[in-house]
């Protein structure tokens, strides 16, 4: 994290880049609407402050999506697993073949307690994220991740986050679907895609879930988006400098924005 003073730099001093998870934050949970967030998208375009999604999503999902939410250049998928950089090659950084097969090799029991994304049809998948199926479909065309309910028990889950280990994978939870993950997450992904970016822009971290809060302490601002459905806030560290949303989705997304950037958008 770059020195507290850098952090009170203008946009027009240091070189800035949003990084932000999507269902939950910049998009409404259950409608994956963007509505309220579409003043503070403008703002950032207009300022050239690029936003990068990072997310649970496939890369097959995220291609639509970036056109409909106007983004463009860089992002990342599948809880950090996969990177598109701006000149469209593809990092990814783990295996779907080794990860299918190490589900096929959990004990039954902790394997019938999860329902995950390739037992289910597209029809299946809509009906657990409220997505049609085409869009579901696309959801499912995942290259190094899995996302699936849990039916367990905490003993039981801790069994299969030590099996996972194991097998060079990680057990994360979102703001809906816990996901199997290999040794990546977001807060490396983003690490990987700034490696080589001289000087290093400041970063801005949006996001709602577990899985978001290493990215978001990493950053120079974070803010956690409110979620009634997750206990993110709970995992967070004493004395944590997070902007914390006091609206849902892309409500919140807005203020957190206008905290970052000390303007309203009126």
């Amino acid at each position: 994290m770059i020195p507290s003073e850098h952090k009170i730099q203008s946009v027009s001093e240091q070189k800035i880049v949003v990084f932000t998870d999507l269902d939950g934050t910049l998009l409404d949970h259950n409608t994956y609407s963007f509505s309220p967030a579409i003043p503070a998208l403008q703002v950032l375009a207009a300022r050239s402050i690029p936003v990068i999604p990072v997310t649970s999503k496939t890369l097959a999902e995220l291609r639509p999506l970036m056109s409909v939410l106007g983004l463009k250049g860089s992002a990342i998928a599948e809880n950090g697993a996969v990177i598109k950089r701006g000149d469209d090659s593809i990092d990814c950084a783990g295996s779907r073949s080794k990860l299918l097969s190490c589900l096929a090799n959990l004990p039954f029991e902790i394997r019938s307690a999860m329902r995950c994304f390739c037992d289910m049809s597209a029809a299946e998948i809509a009906t657990e994220t409220g997505l049609d199926e085409a869009e579901a479909a696309l959801a499912a065309q995942r290259e190094a991740t899995e996302p699936f309910l849990w039916g367990g028990d905490e003993t039981e889950l801790a069994a299969l986050a030590d099996a996972l280990t194991a097998s060079d994978f990680r057990l994360t939870q979102g703001g809906r679907f816990y996901h199997i993950i290999p040794p990546r997450d977001k807060a490396a992904a983003i690490e990987v895609l700034l490696a080589q970016k001289t000087p290093r822009p400041q970063t801005w971290a949006l996001g709602d879930g577990p899985n978001d809060t290493a990215m978001l302490l990493a950053a120079d601002r974070g803010a956690l988006i409110a979620n009634p459905h997750s206990d993110a806030k709970n995992l967070l560290p004493d004395g944590h400098q997070l902007y914390l949303s006091a609206k849902t989705g892309p409500a919140g997304w807005r203020d957190a924005i206008a905290a970052f950037l000390g303007s309203d958008f009126g």
